[in-house]
């Protein structure tokens, strides 16, 4: 890597390490580049040539969390045991135990995704495609076990679930529910919609394990 390549790398890091921290510190509205600039210790001139507006530098810190949080969730999904109810469950509760531990970026997330401009909507609906896919393999899964029905929308019902994943982040937040409560919730959540779908089967989400 070359000397200029390698500045502006570095720049590049220090212009996500401090938007980072002032997205969870005083929220994504409230943030400016100039804000961003004066934390990273560089001009305003030298954010907009790493990137191209505030909601690229957040989209940018969203994708790293994400991918993260999701290759783990790929990782684990194969050895999560129960009910389908339980596997979803587990998973969201893996979640929330991650993302709770910066919640105000959460939060920020949420507040950001309300208008902002349609290609950062489209990779953000890619990014939720992975957990949407581990909800409907959970789901497809139970069909074939003869745990849920048959004639119910699989996408359709997996697109309910993540709407009431993400809906909790705010519950956490104005509530100051713990991760532990977070997913508890979920469970109760989960454990009301499952009964909808279920041919009889056990669907409680009180007993989720991982394989030994």
């Amino acid at each position: 890597m070359g000397v200029r390549k390698a500045q502006k790398q570095a720049t590049r890091e220090r212009v996500v390490d401090a938007a980072r921290e002032l997205f969870e510190d005083v929220g994504y509205e409230d943030t400016t580049i100039r804000m961003i600039a004066d934390r990273a210790g560089v001009s305003v001139g030298s954010v907009f040539t790493t990137f191209e507006s505030k909601v690229d530098v957040f989209n940018h810190i969203l994708f790293e969390r994400f991918e993260a949080l999701s290759s783990e969730l790929d990782r684990i999904a194969p050895y999560l045991k129960g009910a389908a109810c339980d596997r979803i469950a587990s998973l969201m509760s893996l979640a929330y135990d991650v993302e709770c531990q910066q919640l105000g970026l959460m939060m920020s997330h949420l507040a950001a995704s309300h208008g902002w401009p349609a290609r950062i909507e489209v990779e953000s609906n890619r990014r939720a495609s992975r957990l949407l896919g581990l909800f409907k393999t959970a789901l497809q899964q139970g069909v074939e076990h003869g745990e849920l029905r048959d004639d119910f929308d699989v996408n359709l019902f997996a697109d309910t679930l993540y709407a009431v994943y993400l809906r909790n982040y705010r519950k956490a937040y104005y509530e100051k529910l713990s991760p532990d409560q977070l997913s508890k919730l979920a469970e109760r959540q989960l454990t009301l919609l499952f009964a909808g779908v279920s041919t009889g089967a056990k669907t409680s989400a009180s007993q989720v394990a991982l394989a030994s």
